[in-house]
C-alpha cells in the first residue's frame, strides 16, 4: 500500500516543486513557541504520569546482553539467590558482588540500559521513545496546518528523524551522573518530563516563510480553436522548516556538565554502541550482510538492481500522484513497492551507508530507514523498514540485505518507499 506524500496543490499551473527528502504529508510540524503548545504539554505531563504501557515488552534486550554481559550470567543464578546465601561463604560472597555492580551500574547513566520494562509508576524507554516522537512530530505538523504555504522545504536536510541515541545519552549522564544524580533505569513522570526538555533544547524547530517567483508557459484555446501560448509569472509561498540537532558535547556545555557526566557522556556516545542503542530501541537485528540475487525481477538501470529478493507490485510511482492519506496533490520523490513484512530489503548497489535510523520510529515520516551512498552525488533511500541491520559507515555490496519491509513512520501500509537522488535532486530510479 502506497505511503503518504508532502506537497500542497498550486495555486495555479506550475513546474514540480523538488520535493525535500522526507515522507510526511504536507500538514507537516511544529515547535513549542506558543502558550498554548506549553500548556498541551503540562497536561500531557500530568497525564503520562497516570500511565503504564500496556505493550508487550520483550524483556532484556540483547543490548543489555552484550554490553552488560556479566550481569546476564549472573542474573541467570538469581533463582539460587537464597539458597546461595544461605550457604554463606563464597557462594554468597559472589552474590554479594553482584548486587553491588547491578546497584553501581543501575545507578550511573548505564541504567538507561535497565530501562526496558514499566516497573511500579514507570514506562518502558521504548514506549516513552515512541511518545515523545508522536508528541515531537505531531507538534511540528502544526507548523504546517496553521501557516499557508504553496511549498514546504526542511532544512538543513530535508529530514526530521530524532537521533535518539544523542539524546538519551544527554538525558542519562544529566539525570544520573550528576552530583545529586536521580535513577534513569525507572523512567517515571520526572524522568520523562526531563528527557522530553532535552529532547527539545537538542532538536530545536524554527520557521519562516518567503516567496519564490518563476515562470511558466500557459497554453489557453478560444472559442475558434485557437491556441495561444503566453509566459506567466507565478508566485509561491514557500515555508521553510529548520530543524536543528545539537551535538551531545555542545548540549554538555549548555547544561554545564562535570568531569564525571563529561565521561560517561562519552562512553553512551560512542558510534562503537549505536546498533546496541538501535537494539534497545527495537530498530536494529543483527545478523545482515547475506547477499541475495533478487529472481524474476524487473531489470535495473545499469548501476542498480531491483531492491526487493522478487518481482513485488509498485504501487505507487515517482512524480505527481493523489497523496493516499490527505487526498491533495503531492510529489512522490520515489517508488513503493509493496511486500510483506520481513521481507528482506537489498542494497541496490555497492556503497557505504551513511545514515541508518532504527531509533526514531517515525523518522521524519520514513520510519526506520537506510540510506547508501554510492559515489558521484549518488544516494540511495530504503523507507518504512520493521528493522534494519546495517550502521553508518558500513559498506555494503549489490544485492546484500540491509533490513526489512515494514510500515513504519508515515505509511499505510507495509511496503519498500525507495528512492534515488543525485546530487540531493530526486530521480525516477526505475528510469534513469
Amino acid at each position: 500500500m502506497p505511503d503518504a506524500r508532502p506537497g500542497n496543490p498550486a495555486k495555479g499551473p506550475r513546474k514540480p516543486p523538488v520535493p525535500s527528502l522526507r515522507d510526511t504529508p504536507a500538514q507537516a510540524q511544529t515547535a513549542p513557541h506558543t502558550a498554548s503548545v506549553a500548556a498541551q504539554r503540562a497536561r500531557r505531563l500530568a497525564v503520562r504520569s497516570k500511565q503504564v504501557s500496556q505493550a508487550t515488552v520483550r524483556g532484556i534486550r540483547s543490548v543489555v546482553q552484550r554490553l552488560l554481559a556479566l550481569f546476564k550470567t549472573m542474573a541467570a543464578a538469581a533463582k539460587s539467590l537464597a539458597a546461595a546465601l544461605a550457604a554463606g561463604g563464597a557462594a554468597a560472597a559472589l552474590v554479594e558482588v553482584f548486587i553491588c555492580l547491578v546497584a553501581m551500574v543501575a545507578g550511573s547513566a548505564f541504567g538507561i540500559f535497565f530501562a526496558v520494562q514499566p516497573t511500579g509508576n514507570g514506562i518502558a524507554l521504548q514506549d516513552a521513545v515512541r511518545q515523545l516522537s508522536e508528541e515531537y512530530h505531531s507538534q511540528i505538523r502544526e507548523i504546517e496546518q496553521s501557516i499557508p504555504h504553496d511549498r514546504v522545504e526542511y532544512l538543513p536536510d530535508g529530514l526530521t528523524a530524532i537521533p535518539w541515541q544523542e539524546v538519551l545519552s544527554v538525558f542519562a549522564a544529566d539525570m544520573a551522573a550528576a552530583e545529586n544524580g536521580q535513577p534513569v533505569a525507572v523512567l517515571e513522570s520526572a524522568q520523562i518530563g526531563r528527557l522530553e526538555e532535552i529532547l527539545w533544547q537538542m532538536n530545536p524547530v524554527s520557521h519562516r516563510t518567503y516567496t519564490e517567483e518563476h515562470e511558466e508557459e500557459r497554453t489557453t484555446v478560444d472559442e475558434a480553436g485557437e491556441e495561444t501560448t503566453e509566459t506567466v509569472t507565478i508566485t509561491e509561498t514557500v515555508l521553510e522548516i529548520t530543524v536543528q540537532h545539537k551535538a551531545p558535547q555542545e548540549m554538555a556545555a549548555a547544561l554545564g556538565f562535570t568531569a564525571r557526566q563529561d565521561e560517561q557522556l562519552a562512553l553512551l556516545s560512542d558510534p562503537l554502541y549505536q546498533a546496541l542503542w538501535m537494539e534497545l530501541l527495537g530498530g536494529y537485528v543483527s545478523g545482515g550482510g547475506e547477499i541475495l540475487t533478487p529472481g524474476n525481477v524487473p531489470a535495473g538501470s545499469g548501476l542498480f538492481q531491483w531492491p526487493l529478493p522478487e518481482a513485488f507490485r509498485i504501487t505507487s510511482d515517482f512524480g505527481e500522484r493523489v497523496d493516499p492519506i490527505s487526498g491533495e496533490s503531492s510529489f512522490h520523490t520515489g517508488t513503493d513497492i509493496a511486500a510483506p513484512e520481513g521481507t528482506p530489503i537489498l542494497a541496490a548497489a555497492n556503497g557505504t551507508v551513511t545514515l541508518a535510523n532504527g531509533t526514531d520510529p517515525w523518522g521524519g515520516g520514513y520510519g526506520y530507514y537506510v540510506k547508501i551512498s554510492h559515489g558521484g552525488g549518488m544516494e540511495t533511500l530504503y523507507a518504512h523498514c520493521s528493522a534494519i541491520c546495517v550502521t553508518p559507515g558500513q559498506t555494503v555490496r549489490q544485492g546484500e540485505v540491509i533490513g526489512f519491509v515494514g510500515s513504519t513512520g508515515n505509511s499505510t501500509g507495509n511496503h519498500l518507499h525507495f528512492e534515488l537522488r543525485v546530487n540531493n535532486q530526486p530521480l525516477d530510479a526505475f528510469n534513469h
